[in-house]
């Protein structure tokens, strides 16, 4: 995926995208975020599936799966 710009995404996506992202942030620390686990936000975002909102912890947990999902493969 081509890396794009936060400043070109529409409100609603780049609102998405830094939620998704502060999960993995969360998890691996800012340093830890790697250009596929920004990408996997990126797509994330632009689609419509809604992530658990009561939970922080439900969240990081959401993200996480997905990550493995994409990683069961390897």
């Amino acid at each position: 995926m081509t890396p794009i710009c936060t400043k070109e995404m529409e409100p609603l996506t780049k609102m998405r995208y830094h939620f998704a992202l502060s999960a993995f942030s969360r998890m691996y620390g800012v340093s830890g975020i790697t250009q596929e686990m920004s990408d996997l936000c990126f797509s994330w975002a632009l689609g419509e599936e809604v992530a658990p909102l009561d939970c922080l912890n439900h969240v990081d947990r959401y993200f996480r799966k997905k990550w493995d999902t994409l990683h069961a493969g390897y």
